[in-house]
């Protein structure tokens, strides 16, 4: 049984059309989980990395992705996981794919 992959505009605010349509692949989940490990220091449980791979995971399963597909805006413009200390020790992080 075939099923519609699940998409980056599925599952996050995404502002261009072209990458919200993209599924989202398996070595897109390995980026951002590195992205993630090396600015915070772990992948936060529920955040970006972890939703990227339970979806990756249920698009391999329907046959909508191969396990060493990339999206090619995560490999030619990577990933960056920026964190910005406000007041008191709270952390704005926010992330992206390919400036996304």
């Amino acid at each position: 049984m075939s099923q519609e992959p699940i998409k980056y505009g599925d599952v996050f605010e995404v502002s261009s059309e072209k990458h919200a349509s993209k599924p989202i692949m398996p070595k897109d989940v390995a980026i951002m989980q590195s992205a993630e490990n090396k600015e915070l220091g772990h992948t936060p449980k529920g955040g970006p990395a972890s939703i990227m791979q339970s979806a990756a995971a249920l698009n391999r399963q329907f046959g909508g992705v191969g396990r060493d597909d990339m999206m090619d805006v995560a490999r030619d413009k990577g990933v960056v996981v920026p964190q910005e200390d406000l007041l008191e020790g709270t952390r704005f992080v926010t992330e992206s794919v390919g400036g996304e």
